[in-house]
């Protein structure tokens, strides 16, 4: 059994993490990419949890649309994802270290054993697994906010900083350098990302420190893929 459009989903996720908010004047900005990465890593490992929402445009043209909740506790870390590619949207669920995908109607038939939920796991057997299973795992990693501010700031200097307004959040915006290619990174008042920017891909971040619960499925509702 194959995932339809997950590839494309978790390629699009590599730049995933935190969230914004409130309209305090924003910090004083970091003076190099390392600095920019300890503060972004403060800021995110205090708030703990956000909502993200990310926008981007897969190699063959497709439109990918994703909204996510993540509770951000290092190895430990949980998220809930609806990802919608060309119109066809997939949910999964990260927990106690699996990654949960939930099927579609059409693929329920195909695996004929009617539980909604397959597991995907990095050293998995299984098809799916096979296929997604080392994908899966950087999506996990990337996850963190800490982790994608860390990666763009080893990768890249600071070329330009300054005050900037995000949607009525008072920010700081960093312009970064990647080896010729640019990105672009906001943090608010509290060292959180609000923005960032890579290539294709735009992530939104809000609603930091909000009340995030995530569960896997019952083990009644989980299956093998095929």
């Amino acid at each position: 059994m194959r995932a339809t459009g997950f590839a494309v989903v978790c390629t699009a996720l590599l730049l995933l993490g935190g969230c914004s908010g409130g309209e305090e004047p924003a910090a004083p900005p970091a003076r190099d990419a390392a600095q920019l990465a300890s503060a972004a890593a403060a800021g995110t490992q205090k708030a703990r949890s956000s909502k993200v929402a990310l926008e981007t445009t897969a190699e063959d043209g497709r439109k990918v649309v994703v909204t996510s909740s993540g509770l951000y506790e290092g190895p430990n870390s949980k998220f809930s994802m609806v990802a919608e590619v060309a119109g066809e949207k997939r949910d999964l669920i990260f927990a106690d270290g699996v990654l949960y995908y939930h099927l579609s109607d059409a693929q329920l038939q195909e695996n004929k054993t009617g539980k909604e939920w397959v597991k995907i796991t990095a050293d998995g057997k299984d098809a799916l697994s096979a296929a997604n299973g080392a994908l899966m795992t950087k999506v996990v990693e990337t996850m963190d906010p800490t982790r994608t501010i860390d990666r763009i700031a080893k990768s890249g200097k600071v070329t330009k900083s300054g005050p900037a307004d995000v949607n009525g959040t008072a920010a700081t915006h960093y312009v970064l350098d990647l080896g010729g290619a640019p990105a672009e990174v906001w943090l608010d008042a509290e060292q959180r990302p609000v923005q960032v920017s890579v290539d294709k891909a735009t992530v939104k971040y809000e609603s930091w420190a909000s009340d995030v619960v995530i569960i896997a499925p019952p083990p009644e509702a989980v299956g093998d893929s095929r």
